[in-house]
């Protein structure tokens, strides 16, 4: 296994030179140059070190390039299939079905560690629409779409937090154009989901959002923090203004949803659910399904006691007015679960 473990290593140091580190047996997170950066920036120290890659994941993510839009995130396979040759990746599929069979992989590892998934590498990768652009300042052609942003109350600040970006006129594809585009990013940083939000009144239609199965995602899973509160809320804007909230993209939580399980398994401070006044029974049963077992007592709601959703009371009242409701949680007592 050592032995496949160096050479995993190796056919990377062919692609993108030599890692911060150097090889070490047992360790299987380095950090090498950014291919993408180097085009961009050249070799300085600043920029030179700022890809990550977990062998043991299967993952690379080089955060500068994240926060640009790039793609220099997701699979190892991706990267080598970009940067380098047909023969190096054959030559990594090799090693790490090598390594797979190993005895000591058996002992010191799961299914899930050092696994190629090629069903998911390997079919159509999700995109955003083709007039897609991230926000940038200097960008005039963005003037109506910011505007629409700044009667939300929504900043630059949450602009360039979440990687906000928007879409003009689009023949090919005319129930994509002229969205507000809020992108989902898995834990790994790789693209799962978007959701478009029209900012001109030409299509009747709110939100266009991709074919992807939702109860398998979680939207912006990678900006979760897992050991802080967690607050359940129903839409992509609401999750814009509520610190580490979860959009259900919807009123439903249940045993189909990986949210759910990963609730379950992962979270350890407590759950707030906060969804709109018309959801109150919605929000009940979710509270009822998971309030047991680690997470008995855990489970909060909020309700503001009137008819404006999260975003409307940080369109209304800023970050004070959610920081208000957060502090106004309670529990339902049992006898009213049942």
């Amino acid at each position: 296994m050592v032995r496949e473990l160096e050479k995993l290593y190796n056919i990377l140091v062919e692609i993108l030179g030599e890692s911060k580190s150097g090889y070490s047996d047992g360790q299987f997170e380095y950090e090498f140059p950014c291919p993408c950066c180097v085009e961009k920036y050249g070799t300085g120290e600043i920029r030179k070190y700022n890809l990550s890659i977990s062998l043991s994941k299967q993952r690379m993510n080089c955060w500068k390039c994240s926060a640009e839009g790039g793609e220099t995130h997701g699979s190892i396979v991706k990267l080598i299939k970009k940067y380098g040759t047909p023969e190096l990746l054959q030559q990594y599929k090799e090693a790490i079905h090598s390594l797979r069979e190993s005895e000591l992989y058996k002992i010191h590892f799961n299914e899930n560690e050092f696994n190629i998934d090629t069903s998911v590498i390997e079919r159509e990768e999700l995109r955003f629409p083709s007039s897609f652009k991230f926000f940038n300042r200097k960008d005039w052609k963005a003037k109506n779409a910011l505007e629409y942003l700044n009667k939300r109350g929504i900043g630059w600040d949450i602009i360039e937090k979440y990687r906000l970006g928007y879409t003009s006129f689009q023949d090919e594809n005319k129930k994509s154009s002229y969205r507000i585009i809020i992108p989902s990013y898995d834990e790994y940083g790789e693209l799962n989901y978007w959701v478009g939000r029209n900012y001109l009144p030409v299509d009747r239609v709110k939100y266009d959002n991709p074919k992807v199965e939702k109860r398998e995602i979680i939207f912006n899973e990678e900006k979760l923090r897992w050991d802080a509160d967690i607050t359940l809320v129903e839409g992509p804007f609401d999750h814009l203004v509520v610190p580490n909230s979860v959009p259900l993209l919807g009123k439903a939580l249940n045993d189909k949803y990986k949210l759910y399980w990963d609730i379950l398994t992962k979270a350890n401070a407590n759950i707030n659910i906060w969804l709109d006044n018309d959801a109150s029974d919605s929000a009940t049963q979710i509270y009822s399904m998971l309030n047991h077992g680690r997470l008995n007592g855990k489970i909060r709601m909020i309700d503001t006691g009137n008819d404006k959703d999260p975003s409307e009371i940080y369109e209304k009242y800023g970050y004070k007015g959610i920081a208000k409701c957060l502090s106004s949680t309670t529990q339902i007592p049992e006898y009213r679960l049942y």
